[in-house]
């Protein structure tokens, strides 16, 4: 694969812009940073298309190029994360589910609305208590459904280690949850 050839960069770009925008989006919250995020993820990728190593994955280097972008921006103080849990990301026949789609039947009266959109708030908060790499296991496995093995690949660690920090990500949330009058089973499914 030749990552200097313009039609190979379009069809990788075409093939995974939308997954990465995905990431970040739910990573940092926050739909214009992602954006620049993208962008910037395919501007080093292919401005760097020497480090790739022939035989790797290119999901797997660029969703890394990515995730060290997501995290230079939220560890940075002028940009506190904020996580969209309503909007959804993209558009047509793929679209990825947001992480309040997972909450539990949606709500049908303005009361019930109304503590809909608080329960996403208080879920919201709980979330911007995980480390930065808890959350992003979160999002890459329960939000965007992939596989341990994928998340790992993704993130350059083992398997266990990613099932460690899932565990470790449900217990902080069920904890957070509790705080804030919240039962993990009514928020997620």
């Amino acid at each position: 694969m030749d990552l200097r050839d313009p039609e190979t960069i379009r069809e990788i770009y075409l093939r995974y812009a939308r997954g990465i925008f995905n990431y970040a989006h739910r990573l940092v919250g926050d739909y214009q940073w992602a954006e620049e995020i993208l962008q910037e993820t395919f501007l080093r990728a292919f401005s760097r298309a020497e480090t790739f190593h022939q035989g790797a994955q290119v999901s797997t280097w660029l969703y890394r190029i990515a995730m060290n972008l997501c995290y230079d921006h939220l560890r940075s103080p002028r940009n506190r994360p904020k996580v969209s849990l309503s909007a959804r990301s993209g558009d047509g026949d793929d679209v990825s589910e947001a992480l309040s789609d997972r909450m539990k039947a949606p709500e049908t009266t303005p009361l019930e609305g109304a503590a809909g959109s608080e329960r996403a708030r208080l879920v919201n908060e709980a979330l911007m208590e995980l480390t930065d790499r808890e959350r992003s296991v979160v999002v890459q496995r329960l939000v965007q459904g992939l596989k341990f093995r994928e998340v790992a690949k993704n993130m350059g660690l083992t398997s266990r280690t990613v099932q460690n920090c899932l565990r470790r990500a449900r217990e902080k949330l069920a904890r957070s949850f509790a705080r804030r009058g919240l039962r993990p089973e009514e928020v997620l499914k």
